[in-house]
């Protein structure tokens, strides 16, 4: 093959393409594993989340209950 042909040849290029290929998974492999750590660091653990709610439904179990003592004639 002549010098300059190099290029064109198609097993050099699907080579090349596949080099570039596993770079770029690699640099996205990177980067994404750096968002996780960082999400980690912010987010509080699910333990964490769950002693922090209040029993109950919606919040309204501190609520009075006007009509427990009218024996159902309301």
């Amino acid at each position: 093959m002549s010098s300059g042909k190099t290029a064109e040849d198609p097993a050099w290029k699907s080579k090349e393409h596949a080099e570039e290929e596993q770079y770029a998974r690699a640099k996205e492999a990177e980067a994404l594993k750096a968002i996780r750590d960082e999400l980690a660091k912010k987010q509080p653990a699910k333990s964490e989340l769950d002693t922090d709610i209040e029993g109950g439904y919606g919040g309204q179990e501190e609520l009075e209950d006007r009509y427990a003592t009218t024996l159902g004639m309301h």
